[in-house]
């Protein structure tokens, strides 16, 4: 097990956060935005690294450091590898007025965490702002215990969902179907679909179950979606830790990204088979009414 100790700042202004976006390094991270910072040298001082760090990535100088969190995680690509991350709120001094990007970033943005979607933060820093993304979803959906009741409005449409979704293909390719269901919050039913997709891949059929079930949940007006899906493969694609090599899924993938941008908040979380039996059967009944 190897160790690796990394700053991030966390320069705040009006309720904004700055970030930049990733240009080079890490493939999985390319063309996402992250919280400024990087590696800690051998014998530097935390407070000394993350001074450098904004100095080398902001071309400004830091002023006010305070201690934020140190966040532990094991790194999901290289599982041999632990994650230190001291994360510090830094205030910029006076003199820093125009920031200029090194090489490792081409673009910065100030924004609300509320503006941003997941999927265009990454892995790292969604490990690193995880209470502060949760509030988010608090803030939106309401800190009542009774959250069903403030997820459901008066005329019945979710603002909060947990969507199972699930795709097969009786061949690979082979005839297919998407099957998805939809629940509030607080466990309600509240919909269920899925629709025969004729010849494709099972792949193809998990990311059409996504949409379908992105879909149902505009319909819904939910504003938050929670989805679970089986396939590692659509999860960690739709979170950006693998890259879309196959050109077949490139349209549907790109379609799901543009849907995504409709809601407050869009997560993708793997789970075991067992866990997705009523979207699976979903397919299966889909897929035998074809077949009868």
């Amino acid at each position: 097990m190897r160790q690796k100790i990394s700053v991030r700042a966390l320069i705040k202004s009006d309720e904004k956060v700055l970030l930049v976006r990733r240009s080079g390094g890490t493939p999985q991270y390319v063309g996402q935005y992250e919280l400024p910072g990087g590696k800690v040298e051998y014998g530097e001082d935390p407070e000394a690294s993350v001074r450098r760090e904004v100095n080398e990535e902001l071309g400004i100088e830091a002023g006010p450091l305070q201690l934020y969190k140190v966040v532990s995680w094991i790194d999901t690509v290289q599982r041999d590898t632990q994650h230190i991350i001291v994360v510090y709120l830094v205030g910029l001094a006076a003199t820093s007025t125009k920031i200029s990007l090194s090489s490792e970033h081409d673009k910065f943005i100030w924004d609300k965490l509320s503006n941003i979607q997941l999927n265009e933060l990454n892995l790292l820093t969604r490990v690193v702002l995880d209470d502060e993304l949760k509030e988010l979803v608090t803030d939106e959906v309401g800190d009542s215990s009774e959250r069903g009741v403030d997820n459901i409005s008066t005329n019945g449409n979710a603002r909060e969902v947990i969507v199972y979704s699930d795709g097969g293909s009786r061949g690979n390719p082979g005839p297919s179907a998407s099957g998805f269901v939809v629940y509030s919050a607080n466990g309600e039913l509240l919909f269920e679909g899925g629709k025969y997709l004729g010849i494709t891949t099972n792949n193809q059929a998990e990311y059409q179950a996504v949409r379908l079930g992105l879909e149902k949940a505009l319909e819904l007006q939910a504003r938050v979606v929670s989805f679970r899906v089986d396939s590692q493969l659509v999860a960690n694609q739709l979170t950006g830790v693998y890259r879309v090599k196959n050109r077949d899924l490139w349209p549907i993938h790109e379609s799901i990204k543009e849907l995504i941008k409709q809601f407050r908040k869009v997560t993708f979380t793997h789970v075991k088979r067992e866990f997705n039996k009523e979207a699976d059967a979903m397919v299966n009944k889909i897929l035998d009414q074809q077949e009868a």
